[in-house]
């Protein structure tokens, strides 16, 4: 019996799979190993996000790669664990990261993670109107949140010192405005996310996603 398993499973789960694929087997019952399949992977898919960042306007190429600096920087910072399949946690979940637009990937490095497309949540990095008009394409299959440019001198708040620290200690530079305003994306996800273990319901992160909109620390 030929059985095609396409999907990856993180490491835990595909060693839990296979010790119990060999019980099955050993009993005779090797037609329920796709059943046991799309459980774990469903397991996994349940606990596991794509995240894509969308950066709309001028220098997209510097700035996309800026902005993954700044997200993973924050999704780095909490729940880690060994054997790392993802590119970090937010709000205790695993996050695969998606950089977008594909052209202006160039820059891009440090993502590990195996995003899925469509992405679950697209999240859009820039001013209005451009911002608004770049959603517009994924509002039919992905949750979109929308995140505006931090305005000049965001770096004298309250806070941001240790965020600054971390990032030069991470990348060896001070980050420029949108690292800074990835990273803020990232930590709103996180404080939105965490309270619903996943993003879903849609209305639900949304309005959690909005009420982060200001106050959230560095």
């Amino acid at each position: 019996m030929i059985v095609l398993l396409p999907r990856v499973l993180p490491a835990k789960l595909s060693f839990l799979f296979a010790v119990l694929k060999g019980v099955l087997t050993r009993k005779g019952s090797l037609v329920l190993v796709p059943a046991l399949w799309m459980i774990l992977t469903g397991f996994a898919s349940a606990h596991s996000f794509t995240a894509a960042l969308l950066v709309v306007g001028a220098d997209r190429e510097a700035n996309l790669a800026e902005a993954v600096r700044g997200f993973l920087l924050a999704a780095d910072e909490k729940d880690g664990h060994a054997n790392e399949t993802s590119d970090g946690h937010l709000g205790g979940v695993d996050v695969q990261v998606l950089p977008l637009p594909y052209d202006a990937t160039g820059l891009v490095v440090g993502l590990v993670g195996t995003p899925d497309e469509p992405a679950d949540v697209v999240i859009v990095l820039g001013s209005e109107p451009a911002a608004s008009e770049a959603a517009r394409e994924f509002r039919s299959a992905s949750t979109v949140l929308l995140q505006a440019v931090l305005p000049e001198g965001w770096d004298r708040d309250d806070g941001t010192d240790g965020f600054v620290a971390r990032y030069r200690l991470a990348y060896g530079t001070v980050p420029g405005v949108m690292a800074a305003t990835a990273y803020h994306a990232a930590r709103r996800l996180d404080v939105a996310i965490r309270p619903l273990d996943g993003v879903v319901p849609q209305a639900a992160l949304e309005d959690s996603w909005r009420a982060t909109e200001t106050g959230l620390p560095w």
